[in-house]
């Protein structure tokens, strides 16, 4: 938005600010803009008109004014003299609702140096209207993306509440255009590493198909407020960091493809994948198959950390004040310290202590790591909503929960799941699974897929049903 100019003014006992093109007043939670471009005046060249709109009432409020503000930025006015650097003028209009009567304050703050085009109510409450219909829609459209949130922390609320006014304006870049609103998840590396105990096997399973299931149902619900719907893009990670936790690249092309075979056969049209192509540019075949993949995956890093990655990053300092990079650190540790735990076996020379110092190593290489892959993310894809599987403040990106599960294992590449007598999905390490004996393994496609609860036997009823039928067929 080209409006650049700080403003500051109030009406009526309500705060306004417009900073960098961010307006609304300053007690209000959100954020809602909407933008036009209109040509003014008969001027050679046309003059254009750049317009951010901002309508909100005060937080508790609700018989205050609701104002809708205009700050315009207008290019190409020929200026001279020292106010020609400050083309901006701010008008307000708004209605009472004690009086319901439509009101337009004076508020213009105009440097243009000549006469600016005044932006009376017939012309500024239609874009009003807008801008509340697509705060409402975005509203809405937010609060069923939160109902998907990582939510296994009891300050779940507070974290989503302070990323809102950011995650708001973001959709309201596709709503007020009327797209089809996009976001972007970067997850689904690879199996763990740890076979032995967290998970059945290399390939996705009945946990990686709940996981898509329930980010596609999360999409046809925002279809079902919003009418051209959402898109989820999946960037996997797994080339990132796949060398670091000794999986093979063969396995981590062999997880992607058949995650995406997964996704087309259940017939998840709303999730889409990214190609290494997406994220660097450099040159590779433009169908990729194994072999090739597996022959690139090594330029892939490369060409990452050489394009991404910074040389001067300090990675402690990062870790000591940044709140998500020190929750993603303590993540990792977290989770590498059980799934290496079957490669690098402590005993030999390999102290437990050891383990443990070699286990932070690969923690921040893997923040290294993921800082320029983190970059790639965000160069590539500017505009779509930021979700996360990891922990965070909550004010930057959304972190989600995977799968719908009352235990803390949300990301299906890092346990199974089991299916209970009473249709509720459960989720742990493989482990524990195969210790409870009324567990038992279902395949799928001849392979191990997920677990689920015996159907107990009880004969006792059996016996009793035989009785009452034979009094039935007695007294007839």
């Amino acid at each position: 938005m080209p409006v650049t100019q700080s403003v500051q003014f109030s009406t009526n006992g309500v705060n306004f600010l417009t900073l960098g093109g961010q307006t609304a007043p300053s007690d209000v939670h959100a954020v809602h803009e909407v933008s036009l471009l209109s040509q003014i005046h008969n001027e050679s060249p046309p003059v254009l008109c750049h317009t951010t709109a901002a309508v909100e009432p005060p937080l508790n409020n609700k018989n205050a004014p609701s104002f809708a503000l205009v700050a315009t930025h207008m290019e190409g006015l020929a200026l001279d003299g020292p106010d020609a650097a400050n083309p901006l003028q701010v008008t307000a209009v708004g209605t009472d609702p004690a009086s319901d009567k439509e009101t337009a304050p004076n508020l213009s703050q105009n440097g243009i140096g000549k006469p600016g085009v005044d932006l009376d109510k017939d012309n500024v409450l239609p874009a009003a209207e807008a801008v509340k219909e697509a705060a409402e829609t975005s509203s809405k459209i937010l609060s069923i993306i939160f109902d998907y949130a990582l939510n296994k922390f009891d300050d779940t609320k507070e974290r989503l509440a302070a990323g809102t006014p950011k995650f708001l304006s973001e959709i309201d870049y596709y709503v007020r255009d009327g797209k089809q609103l996009q976001m972007c998840l970067p997850a689904f590396p690879f199996k763990s590493a740890n076979k032995a105990y967290k998970v059945l096997g290399t390939l996705p399973d009945k946990a990686e198909e709940l996981a898509l299931s329930r980010l596609n149902a999360m999409c046809v619900r925002i279809g079902e407020v919003y009418g051209p719907g959402a898109k989820l893009t999946i960037i996997s990670d797994g080339l990132v960091y796949n060398d670091l936790l000794s999986i093979s690249d063969r396995d981590t092309w062999a997880y992607g493809e058949a995650l995406r075979a997964m996704a087309t056969r259940k017939n998840f049209v709303h999730i889409d994948f990214s190609r290494l192509k997406d994220l660097v540019d450099f040159p590779v075949p433009e169908n990729l198959q194994e072999v090739t993949y597996v022959a690139n995956a090594t330029n892939f890093r490369r060409y990452l950390l050489n394009k991404y990655g910074k040389d001067d990053l300090n990675i402690d300092d990062e870790i000591a004040t940044k709140p998500d990079t020190l929750m993603t650190y303590r993540g990792y540790r977290r989770f590498l310290e059980s799934d290496l735990q079957q490669i690098f076996v402590t005993g030999n020379g390999r102290s437990t202590h050891g383990y443990k110092r070699d286990v932070k190593y690969l923690a921040k290489q893997m923040l290294i790591r993921g800082y320029a892959f983190a970059e790639a993310v965000k160069t590539n894809f500017p505009h779509h909503l930021r979700l996360s599987i990891h922990q965070s403040t909550g004010e930057h990106k959304i972190s989600m929960s995977l799968l719908n599960t009352k235990t803390g294992f949300t990301t299906p590449w890092h346990c199974s799941v089991a299916l209970m007598a009473d249709g509720e999905w459960l989720s742990a390490p493989m482990g524990d699974f195969k210790e409870d004996p009324m567990l038992e393994v279902v395949y799928e496609d001849g392979r191990p897929s997920y677990f689920q609860e015996k159907t107990r036997k009880r004969p006792y009823l059996a016996d009793t049903e035989k009785k009452a039928a034979k009094d039935d067929a007695a007294n007839q």
